[in-house]
């Protein structure tokens, strides 16, 4: 009796799995995330819209000539570090997305401070979007990084506006446009060793003082990307300092492929795959229930 009822299960399994796997393969995805893990082009970040409970897990690499951390260390020269962004992204309401990324450089960093040589600089952004997009209305967002990490390098303090537009039938382009803060709100610590109490110590400071990321997100920014079915596409984008060209691929509707030309002499690429956590079949509902 135990023999057929093991036998019964693991054919339900061998059923139930291939479903589920084409079930997620079979929900609409998501389109390219920017390098700091949020919806938008390379460097750039967008107002698209994302739905309810759509959790993102990605990474990119970025050459050290355009690092968000490394460039210091190379204009003091202690060497060339390329890096790689970690980041997850939840719509956790349906305005708001949670964004946290993790910065790490590349190769050997023995002569590096202690920090460098750890975890990695984390980061944790919210994005609210204040106005959804409409017929005659752009979608509006707001981003701002919360300010508890001590000497972080992927600030963004942005508002950005984005409209979609057919071409066609099935070539659709989105154009974003946006004004990056060149002030910031952080904890003015020397070291993490001194980070005792993250509500404590916050000013304002102009971003041009900031040993990290100085350059990121400073001033009006904007692009635009050219989507053939929401499966594939081309970008092109201003970052505030620099030209950005690239393009991206979305396979099996979950799994993006993307890469970039920074400036138009440096390559960065990445993958992101995407998940609707509040989406569950109705057999595993039941079985929650």
């Amino acid at each position: 009796m135990n023999m057929m009822q093991n036998r019964l299960m693991a054919k339900k399994g061998s059923i139930t799995l291939p479903f589920f796997v084409l079930w997620l393969m079979a929900l609409p995805g998501s389109a390219q995330m920017n390098i700091a893990g949020k919806p938008g082009l390379i460097y750039t970040p967008t107002a698209r819209e994302t739905a309810d409970g759509t959790f993102t897990v990605g990474a990119h690499y970025n050459p050290y000539r355009y690092g968000f951390r490394s460039q210091l260390y190379s204009q003091r020269g202690q060497g060339n570090f390329s890096e790689r962004i970690l980041y997850a992204n939840l719509t956790l309401l349906p305005r708001l997305d949670v964004n946290v990324t993790l910065v790490h450089l590349n190769g050997k960093r023995e002569n590096l401070p202690r920090a460098e040589r750890m975890i990695g600089d984390r980061q944790l952004d919210l994005k609210y979007l204040l106005l959804k997009e409409k017929k005659g209305q752009p979608s509006v967002a707001v981003i701002m990084s919360a300010p508890f990490s001590v000497q972080a390098s992927l600030i963004t303090y942005a508002v950005v506006a984005t409209k979609n537009l057919d071409i066609t039938d099935e070539i659709k382009t989105e154009l974003s446009v946006g004004m990056g803060s060149p002030y910031f709100i952080f904890r003015d610590l020397d070291t993490n060793e001194q980070n005792f109490n993250i509500f404590s110590r916050f000013v304002l400071k102009k971003k041009s003082e900031n040993l990290f990321g100085k350059d990121y997100l400073v001033g009006p920014f904007g692009g635009v990307s050219l989507n053939y079915r929401k499966q594939a596409g081309l970008m092109a984008e201003w970052d505030s300092k620099r030209l950005n060209v690239g393009g991206y691929a979305t396979l099996w509707k979950r799994w993006t492929l993307q890469a970039g030309l920074l400036n138009f002499d440096q390559v960065t690429f990445g993958t992101s795959y995407t998940v609707p956590l509040n989406a569950l079949p109705q057999s595993l509902r039941k079985k929650e229930s």
